[in-house]
Formats: structure tokens, sequence, C-alpha cells
């Protein structure tokens, strides 16, 4: 009898729908018998064909503000500009889409790919469905994957056996399944209950509401298919990455540009190129290589009883035991590297381990009542202390090795399931036309004490990096082009810049390059600029960045109003941009209404983000006749004339 099998795509900027692709391709092949061919969107056309697939299964996220993975860019033409209507009518598909709600286009990624495999013709096999990492991605991702198994295995057995049977009654009975409830458990095992670890109050290591449970629902237990061993070595590699993808730039000067009584330092950088011309424009960003703090690597390395083996050379290969079809070894960690190198410079000790480690580090554990807690942390009970006590609280995998002392884990485990060191983002606030080899660019500096679980005192990862290298010290970058944060082309359109704290960084590279413009090209005429900048800080003489480079501006012409708003200054009338903008509410909506003036928003996205959406529409609710503000909303958003930069 033939293998079942299905496609299974997957696009991915950190690591998450890659994480649980290759989880479906274990489930299928163990559990089920079934093959999943697992590949990156983008391997479109090289390693599968759209129109020879039967089933196929699409796990992906969205970056920025919707767009795709990098790994699904081409991908996405290709779907987007198809015209065969019927392309896709013999395919049986769904979607699982990972996104946050704090963002406008909330999965939209896979929400545009979903709905054009509908417009190709392909049929849902079983309900799309998109995970909220706002409120927790395991409450929608384990009851969809719970689902998924019955609705695909009667999928291919009506395709492989050509039978009279339909799964028209399977459709209807999984439309009912609310991916946000619970579906009765298929894995369960009996416990009895903790005593050890109760506390007056829940925490980490005790929660009331599960103490008393006899019956956990844990997810599988993932194979562990790599062997690690330590080999004694003087030889090592320092290659981590693909060098032609990413440019040397040295660090030049590094600045703080807030005073000394500033509750968040923030700091100024500038990356000179080598030679070769590094290409970026005004809204860009950059993608920049960093590295784990070396005392929490030594932490983790003594927590694993490894310290004295760090500087041996890892050898990394694939278990002779193992079954499984997606194994590979790490492409992140170069072959000759010390255990050392790999904590530092290639994995994520940071992050917080996800539930599929967790469930592993249950059988690594001895005391009885640190086993409980464990199985209560991975279990479908237990998502929302999950939530609460390891995501919420940002504990990362030495936080929970110090609150399970018994757990010992070998280095191989952590290798295989914890994700690569991911590049950090940061928005470019200077202009080609200065030096197309020079790259400015700020951070904040964060600070995460030892509380709420948290068991170390931590900064954040790549920019107490930055903090600690010396000037000279090269590092690696690489140019994430924005598709649409850009100036317009036409002087005379009204830009409304948005930008509290960090978050004013591309607005400074865009007055940069409007100057330089002026400068430097005929018949550039500031005075035809209509440029509004709304700038937030805690307090104006504390931190307020930029302030001496905005003036200047604002004197020049190239920016035409600067409205400041400042949250902790007593007696200061403004505290929030979104204040500013009420204020100038009917300049604004004229602007937006009958100049179309494109809106341009940067920041974090959990602290403004929302509330300066919903003030521009009360602002058109109130100053305009437009009857239905939210279809509006959406067309700003549609015709790029609402324009979001923003991280989490």
């Amino acid at each position: 009898m033939k293998k079942w099998r299905f496609l299974l795509g997957y696009a991915s900027e950190t690591g998450q729908s890659k994480s649980i692709a290759q989880g479906i391709v274990d489930i299928a092949s163990e559990q089920h018998k079934i093959c999943a061919d697992l590949f990156e969107l983008d391997e479109v056309d090289k390693q599968f064909k759209l129109e020879e697939e039967s089933v196929m299964v699409i796990i992906t996220s969205s970056t920025g503000d919707g767009e795709p993975p990098s790994n699904a860019s081409k991908f996405w033409r290709k779907i987007r500009r198809e015209k065969k209507s019927d392309l896709l009518s013999h395919m049986k598909y769904t979607v699982l889409g990972l996104g946050d709600t704090n963002y406008s286009n909330f999965c939209n990624c896979g929400r545009v790919l979903d709905r054009r495999f509908e417009e190709l013709g392909a049929s849902r096999f079983y309900p799309s469905a998109w995970a909220d990492d706002a409120v927790g991605l395991d409450l929608t991702i384990e009851p969809w994957l719970q689902g998924l198994w019955p609705a695909l295995k009667e999928t291919l057995a009506k395709l492989n056996t050509s039978s009279e049977s339909s799964i028209d009654n399977l459709s209807q009975s999984i439309d009912q399944i609310n991916f946000n409830q619970e579906i009765k458990p298929t894995v369960e095992r009996q416990l009895s209950s903790c005593n050890k670890l109760k506390s007056d109050e829940d925490s980490i290591s005790y929660s009331s509401s599960l103490a008393e449970l006899t019956t956990l629902t844990l997810p599988p237990k993932p194979t562990h298919s790599l062997s690690v061993k330590l080999i004694e070595s003087s030889e090592e590699s320092n290659q981590v990455l693909d060098g032609s993808q990413y440019h040397a730039a040295k660090l030049t000067r590094r600045e703080c540009l807030t005073h000394d009584v500033a509750i968040k330092p923030v700091i100024s950088m500038e990356l000179q190129l080598s030679e070769e011309e590094f290409l970026f424009e005004a809204g860009d960003a950059i993608k920049l290589v960093c590295a784990n703090d070396e005392n929490e690597v030594d932490l983790l390395l003594k927590r694993l009883e490894c310290l004295d083996k760090a500087s041996h050379r890892l050898e990394i290969s694939i278990s002779p035991v193992n079954t499984k079809k997606s194994t590979k070894i790490p492409a992140y960690i170069p072959p000759m590297c010390s255990l050392r190198y790999a904590l530092t410079n290639c994995i994520d000790i940071r992050s917080s381990p996800r539930k599929n480690l967790l469930r592993l580090f249950v059988d690594c554990t001895t005391d009885d009542d640190e086993k409980r807690r464990l199985e209560e942390l991975c279990s479908r009970e237990g998502s929302e202390i999950y939530i609460k006590y390891i995501l919420e609280e940002h504990l990362s995998i030495l936080d929970i090795l110090n609150h399970f002392p018994s757990c010992k884990p070998d280095v191989a485990m952590l290798i295989e399931f914890l994700s690569s060191l991911m590049p950090r983002f940061y928005s470019i606030c200077s202009s080609p036309l200065d030096d197309a080899r020079s790259i400015k660019f700020v951070y904040s500096v964060f600070n995460f004490a030892a509380s709420n679980g948290r068991t170390y005192e931590r900064f954040g990862v790549c920019t107490n990096w930055l903090n600690k290298i010396d000037i000279g010290t090269k590092v690696l970058i690489q140019t994430r082009i924005s598709q649409h944060f850009r100036l317009p082309l036409t002087l005379d359109t009204p830009l409304i810049m948005i930008g509290p704290g960090t978050g004013v960084a591309p607005f400074v590279g865009f007055l940069d390059h409007l100057y330089l413009s002026s400068q430097s090209i005929s018949g550039f005429d500031v005075n035809n600029l209509n440029t509004w900048l709304f700038y937030g800080c805690r307090h104006r003489e504390h931190d307020f960045l930029f302030q001496e480079q905005l003036q200047m501006y604002q004197q020049i012409n190239v920016l035409k109003h600067l409205f400041i708003a400042a949250s902790r200054e007593e007696g200061y009338p403004f505290r929030y941009v979104q204040d500013q903008l009420k204020i100038n509410g009917q300049e604004l909506a004229n602007l937006i209404c009958n100049r179309n003036a494109i809106i341009f928003v940067c920041g974090d996205i959990k602290t403004m983000v929302r509330d300066v959406r919903e003030t521009i529409a009360n602002i058109l609710r109130e100053h305009t006749e437009i009857t239905n503000i939210d279809e509006y909303m959406k067309s700003l958003e549609t015709s790029r004339r609402y324009l979001l930069d923003i991280w989490s």
C-alpha cells in the first residue's frame, strides 16, 4: 500500500512556524504513518509545484505590517499574481496563521494566502485558523492541531482510495469546532496532585487550580534525534552566517542621547561600511547580528554542568536510532565551533522555552513534585499558567532550569529544540544622500529585574551586546528593505509622522533626506513640503531625542509642524501623542480627506499603536461626514496611506 503524503509549507521570520511545522512532520510519521513533505514556501517551483499537489497544509506568520516572512516573498508574489482561476481546483488545503491582534493587519499573510487559494479553485479540507500572540498562540494552535489529524486522514483516504465516501459530514462536524475551547483529549495521563511545591499564591512553582487535577492532557513527547559529542580540540570555526548575505560594518560612534536621570537611556550608534556601497533608503531598517551575554552563557553552562567543557568542540550528528524524516543538523551552528561559541553566537538562550521542550524536561526531572509542575506547565489544562508565568514574564531556559533543580537535560536536547539566535532589527535614522556607507540608528537600553519568576537580572540581548563592544569592532548587518514605509514621490503630499520615543528614528531619516535633497536637487523647494511630526517622550529636558536636529529642520521649513508630548513632565498639558493629535484634529482631518495625506506611525505596538489608530478614527468621526469610519480606515491602509513600522 502506498504511504499517504501531503505537502507541508511554512514561512517563518523567528522560527515559530518552522517549529510547529516540524512537530507536524514528526506526529504525522510516528503516530499516523503519513509522510509530510516539509518545505519553505519560497522553495516553490524548485522542490514542489503547486499544480502537482493534492493536499497542502500551510503554517505561516506575518512580519512588519502584515507582510510575508522573508522565506515566503517569492511564494507570495506567485500566488498574488496568478491569473488562472482553476490553477488549484484539484487541491485540498488548510492554513494556520500566527499573528498578534495588536497589529491592524492581524495574520495578514495567512489570511491573504487562504483567500487566494480559494480564489484559485482550491477547497479547504479543514477550517483555517488564526493564532493570536496577544492572548497566547497555544490557545488556538493546540485544538487546531488536535482536529487536523482526523480531517487530514479522511481527506487522504478519499484521494487514495477513490471511494464514493464523502468528507461532507466530516467538514460539517469540523466547522462546529470552537478553536478557543477545549477539544476532548486523546492523550491523557493519570497524575497525582503535588504537595511539596504548594505556596500561598499561584506562581511558576504552583497553581491551586491545577494541583488537584488527576488527569492532564500532555502534548506528544517529541523525538530527540540529535547526538552531540564534546571533543577536546584547539580547532574552532568562527563563521556563523553566509557572509554573502551580510555586510561587515565598523562601529565608529556611540553616544547617549538622554540625560543621566532618564528612566530609559537611549543610545545612538553609527556604523561605517567598507568600500562596497550599502544600498538603503530612508525608511529602511538594518538587520544586525548579535551575541548572547557572556555571563548568562556561563550561568547556563554551569547549570548544565558543562562549564569545564565550554571550550570543547561540538560534534553534532543525527542519532542512529532516529526515525524522523525532518531531522537536520542545525545549519546555523558551524561544524567546528565550541560549545561556548554555539551558546553565545548561534542559539537563542533568552526566549521562553516552548511546550515541546518542557515536555522533554519532564523525563529529565527526578523530583516528583517538580515533574508534576512541568507536566502542568506543558499540558493543555495549563495553557493559561504557561502564558501568565512563562511567556508574559519572558522567562528564559535558564530561569526554568533554576526553578526545577532536579531537571538535568543534556546539551543535545537544547541544541535540537532551542531556536537559532536571530538578528535584531533597527530603523535607520539617516539618509544615503549624507553618506551611502554610513548607517545611523538608535536603541533603548532595557533592564529586567530578577522578579516575577525571573531568577537573574538581564538586559536586552542585542542592546546589551552593543553597549559592550568596543569602538572599531566590526558587526554584520543586512538591509531590511521597507516595501511601503517610504517618502512619497511628490513633494506636496502632506506627511503626518507619529513616533514616540525611538519611534522617531525613521522620521529623522525622512527629514534628513528631504533636507539633503533640497541642498542637492535643482528645483527642490522646501516651501512645498507639508510635514507634521508628533513626537512623545517622558520629559522634554531628559529624553527629547534629536531635539536640536528637529528644531533646526523646523527653522528651515523642512519640518513645518512639531508637536511634543511628555508623559512624565508635571504640569505639561500633553501627556501622549494622542493628546496632540486631538488638539489638531480639524486640520489633520482636512489633510487626510482632502489633501491625500500619508500617515506614518512608528513605535512600540503594545503601548501606543492601537491608541493612535483609534484617535485618528475618532478625529475623522468628529470632523468629517464619513459614515463608515472603520471602512475608511481600512481603505487608508490598503491604499498605503496609513503605514506602520512597529515592534513588540
